[in-house]
């Protein structure tokens, strides 16, 4: 096996051989085994085609090892292929032993699945999980088929996946084998225990330590590197627990399963990445985990930073959910304006900066505050071009306000004054905008529609479903002959921008179509829309039409989206 060293180095080998020439295990911290029985049968497909195929190689991806305390390399991502890789070569092992071919059995086992540990003379195994799991899969898939052991109950969860995947990697086998006479069976096995060894290849990515691991992960595609990353920072932080483990497990269990309720995907290390910038402003994502080791590095602060985590995942749940209870007391403004960011401007810069309002802020504040965010936000979109300025001010606000340095709505204003286009240049920018958003111009319209109404929250949209209420561009993309004063070119310029685009009932939209004006008027006039029928009042429309009809409407979005309230 190659010395793990200071410095990073890539080895290229099928996996099965991976685990024949090393022993590797999984931090203790880290979590169960976690795959469904769809994400088992997906990888046993993945052989079987690349089998039948008759394809010498298919790639697995990346594993990603690092030193750990001892001699054992640990395992920083790939913990769940290579056990389902364990576990079948585990099943084929029971095949052959179970029809009395004890050979071949006991060299899968020694080869593959354990070995002897020369200091101790103890049987080990190749791959050891972490400590919920450890135990349990030594008995149950690694053990020999004849013994007691192999009656182990299954009762966590994680358990009763690896007994699951272990009953679909037998099913695997005699599904393999049931074409086949008895002669055939023994080749058919062996050929796909070749191919595992050899033929299943993965990039073996071999790092120093958890640092440079984590920061290797922003460079990598590959199945379950976010939740490997939160795992690297969930062993940090719990390698610091020492006898109050219990009490850490159950913060980082209390985090992780409110986030995960949001049916998001890898959530937590957003959530950590938002968290710390309110801790410690502007941060990347790539610096997390070299924070996080900057924030918690004794018992004390480790069980701070995981009570902190923990005290903050239902505000950081809330803000992906407007019928989150939290907003119970914010009253219903606060929730239409979060449901406004999530569901029609679906802006994700500005989250952290949220979390700090949702933490630290007085409910009264904090209800003046989500309202300017949604007015903020529109003008960021469409004055466009201030992504790093706009995520660094962000940042320090955020951190200004964990810090108790802001508190109100008027100081943040205040503090974010010059950083927020001014009445002049967001004007300026929505009288040339072109939208090509569709859920974006809606808004926009369905928005300046209410102001245009007198309504005393026009930011706020009702939700209405695009079969019933959507765009009709009066000048449509391909004018053709129904057009024949505007070229393609100025079509093309023209189609997309808001003074171009008006509200209009589905089915009225579906009817009018590529009509020339004159038709269209019909439509436009008719519709109950007061920004959608004043354009029936032109007898024409083209360049004029559009420039003008944008410019009343810039004016009226300063009103609508206003700095502040």
């Amino acid at each position: 096996m190659p010395v793990m060293n200071e410095e990073i180095g890539f080895e290229h080998k099928g996996i099965g051989d991976m685990l024949a020439h090393n022993r590797l295990r999984v931090p203790l911290n880290q979590r169960e085994y976690s795959w469904e029985d769809e994400h088992v049968r997906d990888l046993l497909s993945d052989f079987a085609n690349a089998i039948a195929n008759n394809k010498a190689t298919y790639f697995l991806g990346t594993i990603v090892l690092t030193r750990g305390d001892g001699e054992i390399p640990e395992v920083s991502d790939g913990q769940q292929r290579l056990a389902t890789t364990t576990i079948l070569l585990a099943a084929i092992r029971d095949y052959f032993f179970r029809n009395n071919d004890h050979l071949r059995a006991q060299s899968i086992e020694t080869d593959c699945l354990q070995t002897t540990d020369i200091n101790t003379t103890e049987t080990v195994p190749k791959l050891r999980l972490n400590v919920d799991d450890n135990e349990f899969f030594k008995k149950r898939i690694l053990a020999n088929p004849s013994s007691p052991d192999r009656q182990i109950p299954a009762i966590p969860v994680s358990h009763k996946k690896i007994a699951r995947a272990a009953e679909i990697a037998a099913q695997h086998v005699r599904d393999i084998l049931e074409p086949y006479n008895e002669v055939a069976k023994t080749q058919r096995l062996l050929e796909w225990v070749r191919f595992v060894r050899s033929g299943a290849q993965v990039i073996i990515l071999r790092v120093p330590d958890h640092l440079n691991a984590f920061m290797m992960f922003e460079t990598l595609n590959d199945r379950g590197l976010k939740a490997s990353q939160a795992d690297l920072l969930k062993n940090h932080l719990l390698s610091y627990a020492n006898e109050q483990i219990a009490e850490a497990q159950q913060r980082w269990a209390r985090t992780l399963g409110v986030l995960e309720s949001l049916g998001q995907g890898d959530i937590m290390v957003s959530y950590l990445h938002h968290l710390l910038i309110t801790m410690s402003g502007p941060t990347k994502e790539r610096e997390v985990f070299d924070k996080v080791r900057q924030f918690a590095n004794s018992q004390s602060r480790a069980l701070e930073f995981l009570s902190d985590l923990s005290g903050g995942a239902n505000d950081y749940a809330a803000l992906f959910n407007s019928d989150h209870k939290k907003w119970n007391e914010y009253g219903t403004s606060t929730r239409k304006h979060i449901a406004t960011i999530n569901r029609d401007l679906r802006v994700a810069q500005i989250r952290p900066l949220m979390l700090a309002v949702a933490r630290n802020f007085s409910v009264k504040e904090a209800q003046k505050v989500f309202r300017l965010f949604v007015a903020w936000s529109v003008r960021f979109l469409i004055v466009g071009g201030r992504g790093g300025l706009l995520d660094r001010n962000y940042a320090l606000r955020a951190q200004d306000i964990g810090d108790k340095q802001i508190k109100t709505a008027e100081e943040l204003t205040k503090a974010m004054i010059d950083i927020i286009p001014s009445d002049a240049l967001f004007e300026t920018a929505f009288s040339e905008a072109r939208v090509s958003l569709v859920h974006l111009a809606r808004y926009y319209l369905r928005a300046l529609e209410l102001k245009a109404k007198g309504d005393s929250e026009p930011e706020w949209v009702p939700m209405e479903e695009e079969q019933f209420i959507n765009i009709e561009h009066n000048l449509p993309q391909n004018p053709q002959a129904a057009w024949p004063d505007i070229d393609p070119e100025t079509a093309d310029v023209y189609y997309k921008r808001i003074g171009n685009m008006v509200i209009l009932q589905a089915r009225r939209n579906s009817i009018i179509g590529n009509s020339p004006f004159a038709e269209k008027k019909l439509a436009l006039g008719a519709s109950t829309f007061t920004l959608t029928s004043e354009t029936a009042a032109h007898d024409a429309w083209g360049v004029n039409e559009i420039d003008e009809r944008q410019k009343r409407l810039a004016k009226l979005a300063v009103e609508t989206w206003p700095i502040k309230y």
